[in-house]
């Protein structure tokens, strides 16, 4: 076996495992040890959080350039005062994903923005088209011109979540107006909230396509 996890600039390690009721949770942990038998990684313990061990999981590398992931075993894990420290599996080697930690997952939420255009207060209903925890690209019925800089509202099922935002760029098809949007504020928890819905709704994308 050769442990080949040369990796440099390593900003942290996202764990997506299952909980107790089998729904699948993101942790983002920071590494304390790592050799070729295991990993250490503690992060900081939250309310609600339980999991069983063993069991497999999906473990990425957030690096400064770029994402590489791998599936691995959790072996146990030790909480000690408010931390979660897991024991993982060394795993092999590491697949590169993408040059960015945030992918694009599709999705609709409805969702309100909030401007001003010449002094005046505009609000705008829409969904969203996808999003990612570092943007969104949104589709209206009708629309006119929208200001650079805006406030999105997210009204998720369970969650609302407000944001400010600014404008990349507005494309129009007959009569579909779309519009991507860059977060700027967005704050650290929201952030991973997005994060793991866009990752559970790709794992749900995967199992309905090999149905």
């Amino acid at each position: 076996m050769i442990f080949n996890l040369n990796l440099e600039n390593i900003n942290y390690l996202k764990i997506i495992y299952k909980d107790k009721n089998d729904t699948t949770r993101c942790a983002k942990a920071a590494i304390k040890k790592m050799n070729e038998f295991d990993i250490i990684a503690c992060t900081k313990l939250e309310n609600g959080f339980n999991l069983r061990t063993p069991q497999d999981i999906s473990l990425s590398f957030i690096c400064e350039n770029g994402l590489y992931r791998t599936t691995t075993s959790l072996k146990y894990i030790d909480i000690k005062d408010e931390y979660v420290f897991f024991t993982i599996k060394s795993p092999v080697g590491l697949d590169y994903q993408q040059n960015r930690e945030y992918f694009r997952v599709r999705m609709e939420v409805p969702v309100t923005i909030l401007y001003e255009r010449y002094g005046i207060s505009k609000k705008l209903t829409g969904v969203t088209y996808d999003i990612s925890a570092n943007g969104v690209r949104l589709s209206f019925d009708k629309v006119e011109e929208i200001s650079n800089d805006v406030e999105i509202i997210f009204l998720f099922e369970n969650k609302i979540i407000a944001t400010k935002a600014q404008l990349i760029r507005m494309d129009t098809d007959v009569k579909i107006y779309d519009a991507a949007f860059k977060f700027v504020d967005l704050k650290s928890n929201d952030m991973d909230f997005i994060s793991q819905l866009c990752i559970k709704t790709q794992l749900e994308y995967k199992r309905n396509s090999i149905k």
